[in-house]
C-alpha cells in the first residue's frame, strides 16, 4: 500500500469518526434537552406539591385550633387563672398579661371585668397548649393568635406587651376584617390578601377561621404566614434557576425566587412583574408552554386558591445542552488522568478506613475500634509490665432528653460530653463511644486510683456544663462511671470491661453521678 492510499485511508477512518462523532453530539444534545425538560417539570411538580403541603400543614392547623378554641369554650366551668392578672398599664386602656411562660395577651379600650369577657380570656389562654403544638408543627410561620370582637388577643409564640400590643388599627387588617360577619357570613376558613406587619418590616398573609358560640362571633384563630420565608423556601428549591411565583386569587405576589424587580418588603400585584401572556396562560399539568423566549408551567393549587408559575428561558436550557455535549471531550482528557486517580483513591482509601473506624457524630473511636486495639494494648502492658485501666461510663437518664427536647438535643449533649471528654483526658488516652449515650476510656499504664481520680474529674466536669436551649431553657445533665484495672492474668479484655460495667451498673443502681470502681476479684 503506498502512502498516498495509507493517507487517505487514514482521512477516511478520521471522517467517519468525525461523523459518528457528530450525529453522537447531535443525539446527546437532543437527548439532553429532553432530559433537561424533564427534570425541571419534576422539580415544578415536587415544589408545587410540597410548597401545598407547608400550606395544607398551616390550613389543617388553624381548623385544628379552631376545634379546640370551640370545645374550650363550652367549658363554661374552665379556671380564670392567670385571668386575674390581666390588668391596664395606661391611661388609655391598655391591658396585658406578662407571663412568658404562656401566650401573651394584649388589648385595648380598658379591661372588661363582666364574667363572659374573662370567661372567653380563660378560654384563649387554654389555646396556649395547642399555640404550641401548631407552630412547632408550621415552624416557618411567624405568629399564632386568637382575636377577640372583645379587643383582646392571646398570641404565641411569647412577646413582651412593649414589642406588640393588640391596638385598634389591628382591626383595619384582613387579619380581623376577613373573619368578622360582614366579610364572611359564611363563616368559612379564610385566606387574606397581603398586607404589611405592624412595624412594617414583613409583608405577611394570614389563614384563619372565624369562631362562634352559637350565633355569636366571638373572634378569630390565625396563622401568620411571611413572604419572605416561602419565598426562601422556593430559592432552596430552585435547582434548575428557572423563575417560581406563587399568585394568590388576588393577584398579589405571594412568593417568588429570581424574579427580576421583586422585593419581598413590598407588596405586588402578579401584573407588575409578569407578562399578560403569562397571567393567562391555562394550567399545564403534563407539559409545558412555549411562549416567545421562554418555557412556562403553570401549576394550580388544589387545597388553596393560588397558581404557580415556573418560568425558564430557552436559551439557558440550550447552553446547557451544548455544556454537556462539551462535556464529552472534556471526559476524553481526563483519561489520561486515571493514573494520578488511581493514587488519590488511595489516599481517599486510608482516609475512608479512619472514618469506618470513628464515630461520626463526636469523631471518636467506634467499638469497631475497640476490637481491633485491644489486643495490641493488651501485650503491650504484659510485655511492659505496665497497668491498664478500663472506664466506661454513660448520660444519667439521657432517655429523659431525648423524650423531652427531641433528638436533636440529645445529640447535642452527646457531642458536648464528648467534648468534655476529650478536654480533660490525656493525648496517649483512647476514647470511644460504644453507642447512644455509652462511652468508654482506655487508661494505659494507669493504675486504678489514678483512674478514679480522672473520673471524679470527669464527673464534676460534667456536672457543671450548662447547655442553653431554644427560648432560653437551661439543660444540666450528669454522668455515671464504672472503673476497672486489667489483670495480667485476664484472658481478653471481655473480663475487664464486664467487671467495669458493673461497677457503672453499681454507681447508677446508688443514685447516679458517681464514680464506682469494680469489687477486687477474689
Amino acid at each position: 500500500m503506498t502512502k498516498e492510499n495509507r493517507f487517505n485511508k487514514e482521512v477516511l477512518y478520521i471522517n467517519i469518526l468525525i461523523a459518528l462523532l457528530f450525529v453522537l453530539m447531535l443525539v446527546v444534545g437532543y437527548q439532553t434537552l429532553q432530559n433537561q425538560s424533564d427534570k425541571i417539570k419534576t422539580e415544578v411538580d415536587n415544589t408545587a406539591n410540597e410548597f401545598e403541603a407547608r400550606i395544607q400543614t398551616g390550613v389543617g392547623s388553624v381548623l385544628y385550633l379552631h376545634a379546640a378554641a370551640k370545645e374550650i369554650y363550652k367549658n363554661r366551668d374552665i379556671p380564670l387563672g392567670y385571668v386575674s392578672k390581666v390588668h391596664e398599664i395606661n391611661a388609655k386602656g391598655d391591658f396585658t398579661l406578662d407571663i412568658p411562660a404562656l401566650s401573651n395577651l394584649t388589648g385595648f379600650g380598658g379591661l372588661v371585668q363582666s364574667k363572659k369577657v374573662l370567661h372567653e380570656m380563660a378560654s384563649s389562654l387554654a389555646l396556649t397548649t395547642y399555640f404550641t403544638i401548631v407552630k412547632g408543627l408550621n415552624k416557618s410561620f411567624i405568629q399564632v393568635y386568637y382575636a377577640s370582637k372583645n379587643n383582646f388577643s392571646t398570641s404565641y409564640p411569647y412577646l413582651w406587651s412593649d414589642q406588640f400590643m393588640w391596638n385598634p388599627s389591628m382591626l383595619t387588617k384582613p387579619l380581623w376584617q376577613y373573619a368578622t360577619p360582614e366579610l364572611n357570613p359564611e363563616r368559612n376558613l379564610f385566606y387574606t390578601p397581603l398586607y404589611q406587619s405592624q412595624r412594617k418590616k414583613k409583608i405577611l398573609l394570614t389563614v384563619g377561621h372565624p369562631v362562634y358560640d352559637k350565633d355569636m362571633f366571638l373572634g378569630t384563630v390565625n396563622l401568620d404566614i411571611a413572604v419572605a420565608m416561602e419565598s426562601t423556601f422556593l430559592n432552596s428549591k430552585n435547582l434548575h434557576h428557572g423563575t417560581y411565583v406563587i399568585v394568590s386569587q388576588e393577584k398579589e405576589i405571594i412568593a417568588a425566587s429570581n424574579l427580576e424587580g421583586y422585593d419581598e418588603k413590598i407588596i405586588f400585584k402578579a401584573k407588575q412583574l409578569l407578562s399578560k401572556e403569562i397571567l393567562e396562560s391555562a394550567v399545564t399539568d403534563n407539559d409545558q408552554i412555549s411562549l416567545g423566549t421562554q418555557y412556562v408551567y403553570v401549576k394550580a393549587l388544589k387545597s388553596v386558591p393560588w397558581k404557580l408559575y415556573y418560568i425558564k428561558n430557552k436559551l439557558d436550557l440550550y447552553v446547557n445542552s451544548l455544556y454537556y455535549v462539551g462535556m464529552m471531550f472534556i471526559v476524553i482528557l481526563l483519561l489520561f488522568r486515571v493514573k494520578t486517580l488511581i493514587k488519590r483513591l488511595s489516599a481517599s482509601r486510608d482516609e475512608l478506613e479512619h472514618q469506618a473506624l470513628t464515630d461520626p457524630m463526636t469523631k471518636l473511636y467506634n467499638r469497631r475500634y475497640l476490637s481491633e486495639i485491644t489486643a495490641h494494648m493488651l501485650g503491650l502492658m504484659r510485655r511492659h509490665w505496665s497497668q491498664l485501666t478500663v472506664v466506661m461510663l454513660d448520660i444519667d437518664k439521657f432517655k429523659n432528653v431525648n423524650d423531652t427536647y427531641g433528638h436533636q438535643v440529645g445529640d447535642d449533649v452527646i457531642i458536648k460530653l464528648s467534648q468534655t471528654l476529650q478536654e480533660f483526658t490525656r493525648t496517649s488516652d483512647v476514647l470511644f463511644r460504644l453507642g447512644g449515650e455509652e462511652f468508654l476510656i482506655l487508661l494505659p499504664e494507669t493504675a486504678i486510683e489514678g483512674g478514679y481520680a480522672m473520673a471524679e474529674t470527669l464527673r464534676s466536669e460534667v456536672e457543671k456544663l450548662l447547655i442553653i436551649l431554644e427560648g432560653g431553657v437551661e439543660l444540666r445533665f450528669t454522668i455515671s462511671i464504672g472503673l476497672s484495672e486489667v489483670h495480667r492474668d485476664d484472658r481478653n479484655f471481655d473480663a475487664a470491661m464486664t467487671r467495669a460495667d458493673a461497677a457503672l451498673y453499681e454507681a447508677k443502681e446508688s443514685g447516679r453521678n458517681r464514680v464506682c470502681r469494680a469489687k477486687p476479684v477474689p
